[in-house]
């Protein structure tokens, strides 16, 4: 199962999004990338031919060049041009990919999920409210991401969602937080579809 598939230019993206310090958690050096930026910040978008409206947490939009039949990217809403809606959000870039399930699958285990996607160190594994969160180490996907990240899956509309949350080294969306980010994301996208 290939839950968690990441784009080569969507890590171009992601590099140039994380390539700025995370200090302050500001945006201050993303002001100016933003403006270079021609795509429209989305707060939700539809995925695999709507059976799932996809959700952004606060202080994320979705970037609507990535968007396709099944996949998205999402960054702080300062960094797709929207600075009035990232409020205080962590510094981080969230891929959201989903997968036809059959009728009533139930979702996959930790240990299946880890598996597939080359995973080690699984730590924190949760269920709750029909969502599996966890956090992993795994290859970063662009220089400067930290190894660590968080994951969450979910069934909705007939469709594995899988969701994965990269930030920088020591960044507050490795914390705790970056839990809450992806459960919002899952729990969102429920209640939206």
């Amino acid at each position: 199962m290939t839950t968690w598939t990441f784009k080569g230019p969507v890590a171009a993206f992601a590099l140039l999004i994380l390539s700025a310090c995370e200090s302050g958690q500001d945006g201050g050096v993303f002001a100016g990338l933003s403006n270079g930026l021609k795509a429209k910040p989305l707060s939700q978008t539809a995925l695999a031919d709507g059976a799932v409206t996809l959700v952004a947490p606060r202080g994320f939009c979705i970037d609507s060049r990535s968007v396709t039949r099944s996949f998205a990217l999402m960054a702080r809403c300062d960094v797709l041009g929207a600075p009035q809606a990232a409020g205080d959000a962590p510094l981080g870039f969230i891929t959201v990919s989903v997968q036809s399930a059959a009728p009533g699958a139930a979702l996959p285990a930790v240990e299946q999920l880890a598996a597939a996607s080359g995973l080690s160190a699984v730590t924190d594994p949760r269920i709750t409210d029909n969502q599996l969160t966890f956090r992993a180490n795994g290859r970063a996907p662009v220089k400067g991401v930290s190894d660590t990240h968080w994951r969450g899956t979910a069934g909705i509309g007939g469709q594995i969602v899988g969701v994965a949350l990269y930030a920088p080294e020591s960044g507050r969306a490795l914390s705790g937080e970056g839990r809450n980010i992806v459960s919002a994301i899952l729990a969102r996208s429920r209640d939206g579809s």
